[in-house]
């Protein structure tokens, strides 16, 4: 028995001694925590959509990092890995940033020497649908430190782009910038100015891109758009420009229909210089495109001198400007001669093919709203006139006279400058027994009983008696006289 108390006794001791061990293991490696702003700043104030860092102070002293759990409301911005480099530069490991948990872990090289420290830097955001609410916060770290700090609504900032020759740096005006927002959307169309500046203001924090469309005379434009991280008040871009001399590009143009993407075949387009010393024509194929190669860089007019018969010649010109080594891809519309379609409905009787006057009918486009309603005329004819190329549904809303009204909805296209004919036949209604009800209410009148009611003997009976007792006192007043 003594043994066993003995054995158990030890057993505690050993768990005693070694708890201090797992609980010295969970706060090594990291030792201080901070958020900064994009800036490097530490001020306890961020705006609801602004990027931050977290700045991890570790040292490594022999024993396995542990895993650093991120405290909310901040969270990793995504999932992914970084070099872990020490103060010195030299990299010792990986850090692994795990969204999900929002959890860091380091991984060590296995030559890691003891006393080797650095600092990580990790991604953080704000995630508005797990806040509870604008406003002040405190959170603990895993390192020990406890920040108080405050979340405002949204913040704007601005962007600047400067244009400048690559070797002079001198500002290069008529610079055209295009800024699309990270749902793709474009916010902003820039030209720099005199002074080769272009800025847009009042943009949300957020990743952009930027594409430049056009450049000055002479240079060329650089192939490639790029990101543009907005994380302060403003942020600066400058664009370097160079010479585009012995450089060429080409010319893209396709054709179609306005509002679709029906290819125009046969439009002819001329292709000049401002000066007029260089001109070239090209015709679109069956897919509408054309193409123009080997042209130098420059600005020029693009001017359309023929297309079908089916469509309006535009009659302005296009600039085009030839910056990059990229084809320039083009796009002109244009409007049909008749840019409206017809639906024409006749409708007649299936037996005697008489024409049926009266019937009306409710044309609907694709979200299902009403676009018109026409009565079928003496000729039976309904007529749906300056219709949009597209689709519709067709829906009888009334009857004639002495027919069923159709519960048939008919889908019908509608194509630019064309009359869509439907012949509707319709069979007259069955002659049908009255389908309503008749219902009768007993109201008393003062009738003469019928014979055979009950009601009408008692009141004979009734009379009877009283007839019988006046004839019996008249009786016996006459014996008394």
């Amino acid at each position: 028995m003594k043994n066993w108390l003995m054995l158990l006794t030890a057993l505690f001791v050993v768990i005693g001694i070694m708890q201090p061990a797992q609980a010295a293991a969970e706060t090594a490696f990291y030792t201080k925590s901070a958020v900064a702003h994009a800036d490097g700043t530490t001020t306890p104030v961020y705006a609801l959509n602004e990027p931050m860092t977290l700045q991890i102070d570790w040292e490594y002293n022999g024993q396995e990092p542990a895993v650093y759990k991120v405290p909310t409301p901040f969270y990793i911005n995504k999932d992914g890995e970084q070099v872990l480099k020490a103060s010195t530069g030299e990299t010792v490991g990986t850090l692994k940033m795990d969204a999900a948990d929002n959890t860091i872990t380091a991984v060590l090289e296995n030559n890691v020497k003891s006393g080797v420290k650095g600092t990580a830097s990790v991604p953080l955001v704000f995630k508005e649908d797990k806040l509870p609410k604008i406003g002040s916060y405190g959170v603990n770290f895993p390192t020990g430190e406890r920040l108080s700090f405050t979340i405002t609504e949204e913040t704007e900032g601005a962007i600047k782009i400067v244009a400048m020759d690559a070797k002079s740096e001198a500002k290069l005006s008529g610079a055209a910038f295009t800024i699309v927002n990270e749902s793709g959307k474009v916010v902003a169309s820039l030209t720099t100015n005199a002074s080769g500046e272009a800025s847009v203001r009042d943009l949300v924090f957020g990743t952009y891109t930027v594409t430049q469309t056009a450049a000055p005379d002479g240079y060329a434009v650089p192939l490639e758009p790029w990101k543009l991280d907005l994380n302060t008040v403003l942020v600066t871009k400058e664009i370097m420009h160079e010479k585009s001399t012995g450089l060429t590009g080409a010319l893209n143009i396709t054709a179609v229909e306005k509002g679709t993407d029906v290819p125009i075949a046969g439009a002819e387009f001329e292709l000049k210089t401002e000066n007029g010393l260089f001109s070239k024509t090209v015709v679109t194929d069956e897919k509408g495109k054309a193409s123009l190669t080997g042209l130098s860089y420059g600005k020029y007019e693009l001017e359309q001198t023929k297309t079908n018969s089916d469509y309006v010649l535009p009659t302005e010109p296009w600039t085009i400007n030839i910056g990059r080594q990229t084809p320039v891809e083009q796009k002109i519309e244009n409007s049909l001669v008749n840019a409206y379609g017809s639906l024409k409905v006749t409708l007649t009787d299936e037996t005697s093919g008489t024409e049926l006057k009266g019937a009306e009918y409710s044309l609907y486009d694709e979200e299902k709203k009403l676009v018109s309603k026409v009565v079928t005329n003496n000729d039976g004819i309904a007529l749906f006139t300056s219709l949009k190329a597209g689709s519709y549904t067709l829906e009888e809303t009334d009857a004639p006279d002495g027919y069923t009204r159709s519960t048939k909805e008919t889908a019908v296209t509608i194509k630019s400058g064309e009359t869509l004919e439907l012949k509707m036949k319709h069979t007259k209604a069955a002659t049908a027994a009255a389908t309503t009800t008749t219902t009768t209410t007993k109201t008393k009148a003062a009738t003469l009983p019928q014979t055979g009611d009950d009601s009408g003997m008692t009141l004979y009976l009734f009379a009877g008696v009283l007839l019988a007792a006046g004839a019996w006192l008249l009786m016996k007043k006459g014996k008394r006289a």
